[in-house]
């Protein structure tokens, strides 16, 4: 009997003693209990050596208002030491971390919002899915405010949800944020070439893709000045190009999109032959100018890659009016070849092909 009471106050001592002291019992199970943060409310607790405050907040779902950001904002008063916060998904994953320093200091965690975590641009900054639910957990010495605020965005930095340029409609936009970025799309006319325009407040960078996401070019329509102007012309055929449009917070700018019908203006200045069947690709250009060739192999196909190299990309400058370049196999249907031209002067010229069996079928 005396046995089991001294059992029974031992296990009651050791309970209490995980209430007080938060850093060794509660810690592991504290998120349980987590206070949840209320967008544009901000409290103000404290934290003593030892413990952990634990929140949490529902990532906004996709409404009217086009959230795209999420600001969480940890301001820290301390003269003993520092605090430290560490923003979690809903396994406990850490997603990022910050830390408040000794004295009055700010600390925040910027996130983009998006529908999924797959096929988005911005690996810059941590990812939250709309809906889902994330904890925060604040640790260290020190009082401190916390608090969560949404922004808007006039025009999504997503590849999948880029704005789509319409030939003789301007579109004004804004970076809201150092780390806004802002997307649009086209597609260039069978035979024809697309001129993009921007004009920018302040000085502003550009990142042009394809439709799979791989950077064609970076900052080639750089805007070098304030309140500067810079040009960008896409030729070949049927071509879809991205842009994605970055550079410092409260930029605001202007971008539109015009076809170039003048044969003489349309930059076609290189051709490529590339067709089923063929083991060589085919160039046709300028002497002196900046060849890039890639090649994919289409899937259930060969590895494909360029003959006596191995690799699937070769850039060159080009010396002669025409040259072919060999492959280590005959091109195949879903073979992909994409090949950009470049010289001074000169329109930039793109070409992307997927190889078909009929060849006539383009």
């Amino acid at each position: 009997m005396k046995k089991k009471l001294i059992l029974s106050f031992f296990i009651v001592f050791l309970l209490l003693s995980c209430l007080k002291i938060d850093g060794l019992c509660a810690t592991e199970t504290g998120y349980y209990n987590a206070i949840e943060l209320i967008i544009n409310q901000f409290i103000d607790p404290e934290v003593r050596a030892g413990e952990t405050r634990w929140y949490y907040f529902d990532a906004p779902p996709l409404t009217t208002t086009n959230d795209q950001w999420v600001i969480l904002r940890l301001i820290g008063h301390s003269e003993n030491g520092n605090l430290y916060i560490e923003l979690m998904d809903e396994h406990l994953n850490v997603v990022k971390g910050g830390y408040a320093l000794n004295g009055d200091h700010m600390e925040e965690i910027v996130c983009r919002l998006d529908n999924t975590i797959e096929g988005t641009t911005g690996t810059y900054m941590p990812r939250l899915v709309r809906g889902q639910r994330y904890f925060v957990k604040v640790s260290g010495v020190g009082e401190f405010t916390i608090g969560l605020n949404t922004y808007n965005d006039d025009h999504s930095g997503e590849f999948d949800n880029a704005e789509k340029l319409v030939v003789g409609n301007e579109i004004s936009g804004v970076l809201e944020r150092d780390d806004d970025i802002d997307s649009f799309c086209f597609q260039v006319p069978d035979t024809y070439s697309y001129k993009i325009t921007v004009f920018a407040t302040k000085k502003m960078n550009a990142r042009i893709t394809d439709e799979s996401n791989y950077s064609v070019n970076t900052n080639n329509l750089r805007v070098l000045r304030d309140r500067g102007t810079a040009e960008y012309t896409v030729s070949g055929y049927g071509t879809i190009r991205y842009i994605f449009l970055y550079g410092n917070g409260g930029t605001h700018y202007k971008i539109s999109v015009a076809i170039d019908k003048d044969p003489s203006k349309l930059g076609l200045w290189t051709t490529v032959n590339a067709n089923y069947g063929n083991n060589y690709i085919r160039i046709n250009t300028l002497k002196g100018a900046k060849i890039s060739i890639i090649v994919k192999a289409g899937k259930n196909n060969k590895k494909l890659y360029f003959r006596g190299t191995k690799k699937k990309k070769k850039s060159t400058t080009q010396k002669v009016l025409g040259k072919d370049y060999y492959l280590n196999r005959r091109l195949r249907s879903g073979d992909v070849v994409i090949v950009t031209a470049t010289k001074k002067r000169y329109k930039e010229f793109n070409f992307k092909k997927k190889i078909k069996k009929c060849n006539i079928c383009g």
